[in-house]
């Protein structure tokens, strides 16, 4: 990520470096114009011109490094910020291209923690880290340079004296402060994770009174990140005192010895006060050097976390793929047999199963059968293996994913409506379809006359998950979402489950009789809505063991007419 970024970037940090350069090269100046005023004036100061010249100077040196700071800053630092802006759209773009199984072992916060914690420490590794090697490599060089050529080479190498275990200092700790911030970032992804989940959550936990056991929770997740950071406190707080304390070390050396050179002679005063401002100059880049190695230890950590996500294969690939020119909505599946990357024991096994082009087909068994893994196979949200899914007479694996949903319109059983307006959670991902075919759609879906009694109507928000929604409501409104696609296969699972069953019925028998021809997988728990399929497969422990018309299964004597006396029979009881 980081090279590829610097493939379009790199002029910024080529010119920033410069401005840089020139910042640091205008600083030797300053120390060497003071020097020559103070041997003027101890002199007497003869030549008041020549000292008004270098007073002037100094001004201008002032000017210039206003210039020369206000573009490195702009050019290096803005960087840095193109960089963040760059590295969270990579991010998201991947995460967008990421199949359900990375979504199924993967936690929200830990993914928000790599978004923000993560991309700022790298954006500080690209940023002032860069600023500070510069001036650690380039400045202590011309610096030490300027001390030996103004004033005396004896004084400047014991005054650098120092350097060397400053080098083995910061190697030492910089390895310590790799791991500790690696272990710190992840405990501050758990903790992020379950704060996400307790706002989300904080119906469910306020519905069951367990706010102090999730209060303990979250104080137990917060006490492990302060032990984190606590272990990572106590390396700093050794690390930066002693770079400050041998940083310090040369100044004390230089007053001892160069003191020692002016009373001798050997030195003027003039020249051991540039030599001290020069020394004084060093102070900063020796320990910005320890500030380096923390940045780009820190920045290293966290960029090996993004670069977990970037590096994350997806399963669902296509070799050689094959266009379908016009999508009918056949499937078939020939003795289909699938397990889940997390689980031990097949979902799904043997399954043959069709769907006729335009034909309703539906699916239904018991809880865990395996029914909505069809769903999910259908529209290539998992990987299945070669020769046992084809749509319209094409192997699954040789279709692209996005070729697929494009036209399946797919509503799974948890529906998700996003912090928006009602006719624009119908409309989304197509923002320019009108009005009128929103309401269409919603009539279809029987949620129009729901609609029309909101405080706004079509525009009323609907708050994050559309948290001020029925649940009824919500399902009927993905379903009007999924619906305004116009895809040729409409596959509902148990997206109803809200709804009564008259609703139910209303609704499917609205999408048949509609004017659009397209093939229809309903999955439902309720036998009653699907009396009326063209074909209805009954699954139990992930195997097809019924297969028919409602009209023959219901007098199969099997686990279907088993199924269907049941409900009849609780339905009966309700209304007495």
């Amino acid at each position: 990520m980081i090279r590829d970024f610097l493939k379009h970037n790199w002029p910024r940090y080529v010119y920033g470096a410069i401005f840089l350069i020139l910042v640091d090269l205008l600083m030797l100046i300053t120390p060497r114009v003071i020097g020559l005023i103070v041997d003027e004036i101890r002199g007497g100061a003869q030549d008041l011109g020549f000292v008004r010249l270098l007073i002037f100077a100094v001004i201008g040196v002032a000017f210039g490094l206003f210039i020369t700071r206000l573009f490195w800053r702009v050019f290096i630092m803005g960087a840095a910020r193109k960089f963040e802006y760059y590295a969270r759209k990579t991010l998201f773009e991947k995460l967008l291209t990421l199949p359900p199984t990375f979504y199924d072992r993967t936690r929200v916060g830990d993914l928000m923690a790599r978004f923000t914690n993560d991309v700022n420490a790298v954006r500080m590794a690209m940023g002032p880290a860069i600023v500070m090697i510069i001036d650690a490599v380039f400045l202590v060089t011309v610096t030490i340079f300027a001390m030996g050529l103004f004033t005396n080479w004896n004084l400047t190498w014991i005054s650098i004296a120092p350097l060397p275990a400053l080098a083995i200092v910061s190697t030492f700790f910089g390895k310590m402060i790799h791991k500790r911030f690696k272990m710190v970032q992840a405990s501050f992804s758990d903790l992020t994770d379950t704060i996400e989940e307790s706002i989300s959550g904080v119906r469910l936990i306020k519905s069951y009174g367990i706010e102090d056991l999730r209060n303990g929770t979250l104080s137990d997740k917060s006490d492990t990140y302060v032990e984190k950071n606590m272990t990572l406190v106590r390396v700093w707080g050794m690390f930066f005192p002693l770079i400050q304390t041998l940083s310090m070390l040369g100044t004390v050396l230089a007053t001892l010895f160069g003191g020692r050179m002016v009373i001798l002679g050997q030195i003027t005063l003039g020249e051991y006060i540039t030599f001290t401002s020069y020394l004084g100059m060093l102070i900063w880049p020796m320990t910005a050097f320890g500030w380096v190695i923390n940045i780009i230890q820190r920045g290293r950590a966290s960029y090996r976390r993004l670069m977990e996500v970037l590096e994350e294969d997806n399963n669902i690939t296509t070799d050689d793929p094959v266009k379908i020119d016009e999508f009918e909505g056949h499937i078939v599946m020939k003795n289909l047999t699938f397990t889940y990357p997390t689980g031990s024991r097949p979902a799904l096994e043997n399954i043959d199963f069709e769907v006729k082009p335009g034909s309703k087909v539906a699916i239904v068994g018991t809880t865990g059968s395996g029914k909505s893994t069809i769903a999910k196979l259908i529209a290539r949200l998992y990987p299945v293996d070669e020769g046992m899914l084809f749509i319209d007479g094409v192997d699954i694996n040789k279709l692209e994913p996005e070729a697929i949903r494009e036209n399946v319109a797919y509503v799974p059983q948890e529906t998700f409506l996003f912090s928006e307006t009602v006719g624009n959670n119908i409309r989304f991902g197509d923002m320019g379809i009108s009005d009128e075919e929103v309401k269409k759609y919603a009539s279809i879906a029987s949620i129009h006359e729901d609609i029309e009694g909101f405080s706004n109507g079509y525009k009323t928000i609907v708050g994050e998950r559309g948290v001020t929604l029925s649940g009824g409501q919500k399902q009927r409104i993905s379903i009007a979402r999924a619906l305004i696609k116009e895809a040729p296969l409409v596959v509902l699972d148990d997206c109803l489950s809200a709804v009564d069953t008259e609703t139910e019925t209303e609704i499917l028998k609205s999408l048949k009789d509609s004017e659009d021809t397209r093939s229809i997988i309903v999955i439902s728990h309720r036998l009653k809505a699907v009396v009326d399929s063209d074909e209805i497969y009954v699954l139990h422990e992930g195997k097809v063991v019924e297969r028919g018309v409602h009209s023959d299964l219901v007098q199969g004597g099997g686990l279907y007419q088993r199924m269907y006396d049941r409900q009849m029979l609780e339905e009966k009881l309700e209304e007495e």
